[in-house]
Formats: C-alpha cells, structure tokens, sequence
C-alpha cells in the first residue's frame, strides 16, 4: 500500500477544493409584503384524425402577498391578492378569448367562452390564505367565508382546499430539504391542473449551481430539469384519455434565490412535451399526438 508523507498528506488536505454547505430556506417577516409577476406562454398542437388543432395561450399576473402575525399557535396567514390579470387564448377557427383584470365585467365575444370568463373573473376578484404552521409548512388555504359554496360546481374545483394547499406545498419544491453544495441534485414530483380534469405529472431533477452576481447581489442559482411527465383526465370529464405515451423533448429551469432575504427573485422554466395519446370521445377511441410548449417566467418586484 502506498504511504505517502504526513506533510504531504496535509499539503494535499490544503490544496483539495472546500465547498462549504449553505441552506436555502425560505423566510416570512411578519407585517411584510411582496409583489411578483407573472408570465406564461403555452402553444400546444393537437393532431387528430390527420388534422391539426392548434391553441396559444398568454397570461400575464400581478400578484401582492401580505404577511400577517405570528398566532399564539405559531400558525402565519400570508394572504395571496390578484392586482392584475391578463389572459389572451387563441382557439381553432380563429377564435379569441380575452381578460383583462381592468374590464373584468366584461362579457366574451363568444358566448360558449363566458363560463371560461367567469372563472377568471372569479379568480381575480377572490384573494387567498395561505397558513403557515410553526415551522413554516403549509397548513391549510383559506377563502372569505361562504366563496365555495356560492360556486356552482364548475367552478369549485379551482377553489378546493386540498388541491390548492397541495399546490402551495408544491410552489416551494425547487428547494433542497437540506443544506447543499454545488453539484447536489434532489427530485420532485409535482402537479398541474389545466382545468377540465386534466392534470398533467411531473418528475424534475434540481440541482445547486453555487452563487452567482446580479446587480451587486449575490444570489444562489438552482437548474431544474423534468425527466418524466403523464397525463390523465377525470373519469367525468366529456373527453377521456384512454393511454398515452408522452415524453419530455426540452426541459430547463433557472431560480435565483436570495438566502440572505430567503425569498426567490427570479424564476424561468420552459418545458416541452411530445408523443401519441387516444382519446375517447363519445365512447370512440381516436388515435393522435400532442406537441405542447410551455413557457414561464416570475421575477419579484419589490
């Protein structure tokens, strides 16, 4: 066995890069406020039958979080206000969807759109709570009294307890449970409902970068890659999925965490998603495919 020389041992001890582990934990000032945008482009091909059926989506979003006092329980309520809201859908056959937060009465120019235009009507007009435990896991989410049982069931789905405190858990999963260096991966597996019943499932890999520079400050950079993706339809809904073998083609994530605020000031994702599927519609199977983009980027104001 090899023997090397006690200075030598140390000198290369020395030498060895040190990376030293940082935690990045999110922070909750009690009385503070924050204020982020939001900006998410979707452009999705449908190919049935031959034929292509094509759908682009804008949403732009404003978003104040007020943060309340701590309880004699340790529970936090951050309450989550829509300012603005945007939303711009382009449907086959040349068909427009727009909301502006800033006519929200506003009624569709088609009326099969209306039930869509109340839904975000709704949303805009219906601020929520989120309520932190004593150690800062979700606890629960909240709405003014009497909200959901005032929708009619359409719309009770996008105001589900459960459902929007799995999302409030979620929308912090890009963070290590533990403290890292650069180089440490984690994994996460998360959510969305596109509405209608339709939920898509994801498995993304992160990773810690270290730090990076912006405007003076310093800033610790998280990548995120998904490697997995399904997709399923309620049993109710009017179109079903039968199978489907969708993969991932392009995936990059990018958060700018700032550990000594614990916030987040920057986030980018851009995901895209290809492969056949059937759908049953009216009891018969149709074979096709999907080519679906999804872009999205959040960036805090102040």
């Amino acid at each position: 066995m090899l023997r090397l020389p006690r200075l030598a041992v140390v000198f290369l001890a020395l030498c060895s890069p040190a990376f030293a582990q940082v935690t990045l934990e999110m922070k909750y000032p009690p009385g503070s406020k924050s204020v982020g945008e939001t900006s998410v482009k979707t452009h999705q091909i449908l190919t049935l039958a031959g034929m292509d059926i094509e759908t682009k989506s804008t949403t732009f979003s404003v978003v104040t979080k007020s943060i309340g006092q701590r309880g004699d329980d340790g529970s936090l309520p951050i309450q989550e206000k829509v300012d603005v809201l945007q939303t711009e859908v382009g449907l086959p056959g040349g068909t427009t969807l727009q909301f502006d937060s800033a006519n929200p009465d506003k009624k569709a120019d088609a009326p099969m759109l209306e039930p869509i235009m109340e839904r975000l009507r709704v949303t805009f007009k219906n601020p929520s709570t989120i309520v932190l435990d004593d150690k800062n896991k979700v606890k629960e989410v909240k709405f003014r009294e009497g909200l959901v049982e005032s929708l009619d069931p359409s719309k009770k789905r996008m105001f589900d307890p459960e459902k929007r405190k799995k999302t409030a858990e979620q929308a912090r999963g890009y963070l290590p449970d533990e403290a890292v260096k650069p180089g440490d991966t984690w994994e996460r597996a998360t959510e969305t409902d596109f509405g209608g019943g339709q939920v898509m499932a994801f498995r993304t890999k992160y990773t810690y970068v270290g730090t990076v520079d912006q405007d003076g400050t310093t800033l610790d950079k998280v990548t995120g890659k998904v490697f997995e993706v399904s997709y399923s339809v309620d049993q109710t809904a009017p179109i079903r999925v039968s199978k489907s073998d969708l993969k991932v083609t392009e995936s990059d994530e990018t958060v700018l965490f700032d550990r000594a605020l614990g916030n987040v000031q920057q986030i980018s994702r851009k995901l895209r998603i290809e492969g056949p599927l059937t759908l049953v519609i009216n009891g018969a199977e149709l074979e096709g495919k999907v080519d679906l983009t999804i872009e999205e980027a959040t960036k805090r104001q102040k």
